[in-house]
């Protein structure tokens, strides 16, 4: 079953960012330069754009504003944990980030590009309170969710004991861990666990992880971004591996 994704500004931004699009379908009539917009930039993706009467994307909107303008998107092929497991076996380095309910996608798709630059083999979100794969994630990922497999499970917790029994190490990002990024064992097979924007760690993913670290701060301001503080503790795995 296709993604619906409707309003003007919405659909335009989805061609833009290289989310994989079915169709384009306008109602009839519609003009102006935010539809020419939309023309032009799915012709350039190869986007097939169709003509419809009004009543016909009533029957397909999902929010009743779809301002003329409906785009069917492939569902996202999300990875599971197993299929993570099966591709990371036999490795001595591998790095999977667990996602606890970041909600905001542009975080999402600069996490995903950053694991995926680092090598990384996989992003684990959660199916409920996460922030979908849409076309904010898909611009922020500069392509990489094309590349790097995102696998969504129900229980992180019972994820990342699995992850445990196949050899993984599991670091918490904490602001206020006493233990720094340089002096943790970020190494081998790891898995890096960050808290959602606002809250940080939950308590039982906090309590399932094998170590906490953080980042030193040197201004005024106490954390970075998670998508940069992401950024940062990957990069610290793979110096690890090309320094040993």
């Amino acid at each position: 079953m296709s993604t619906i994704i409707e309003g003007r500004n919405s659909v335009l931004e989805a061609l833009r960012s290289g989310m994989p699009l079915i169709k384009v379908v306008i109602a009839e009539g519609a003009s102006g330069t935010p539809i020419s917009d939309i023309e032009h930039a799915a012709e350039k993706r190869g986007v097939p754009v169709m003509r419809a009467l009004k009543k016909k994307l009533d029957q397909h909107s999902e929010r009743g504003a779809h301002q003329g303008v409906i785009a069917h998107a492939e569902p996202f092929p999300f990875a599971s944990l197993e299929q993570v497991i099966c591709a990371a076996d036999g490795k001595d380095r591998s790095l999977v980030v667990v996602l606890d309910h970041i909600t905001d996608p542009g975080n999402l798709g600069a996490i995903v590009r950053s694991v995926e630059v680092a090598g990384g083999d996989a992003v684990l979100i959660p199916k409920r309170r996460t922030a979908s794969v849409g076309a904010g994630a898909y611009k922020t990922s500069a392509g990489a969710l094309a590349h790097l497999p995102v696998a969504q499970e129900a229980n992180l917790v019972r994820s990342i004991e699995r992850l445990k029994e196949v050899g993984y190490w599991v670091a918490g990002a904490d602001a206020s861990s006493d233990t720094m990024a340089w002096d943790a064992p970020l190494e081998g097979r790891l898995v890096l666990v960050m808290g959602s924007e606002g809250e940080g760690l939950s308590r039982l993913v906090r309590e399932s992880c094998d170590f906490l670290v953080g980042l030193p701060v040197a201004g005024k301001l106490d954390s970075l971004n998670v998508a940069q503080a992401t950024t940062v503790l990957a990069f610290e795995w793979v110096r690890r591996g090309t320094t040993r």
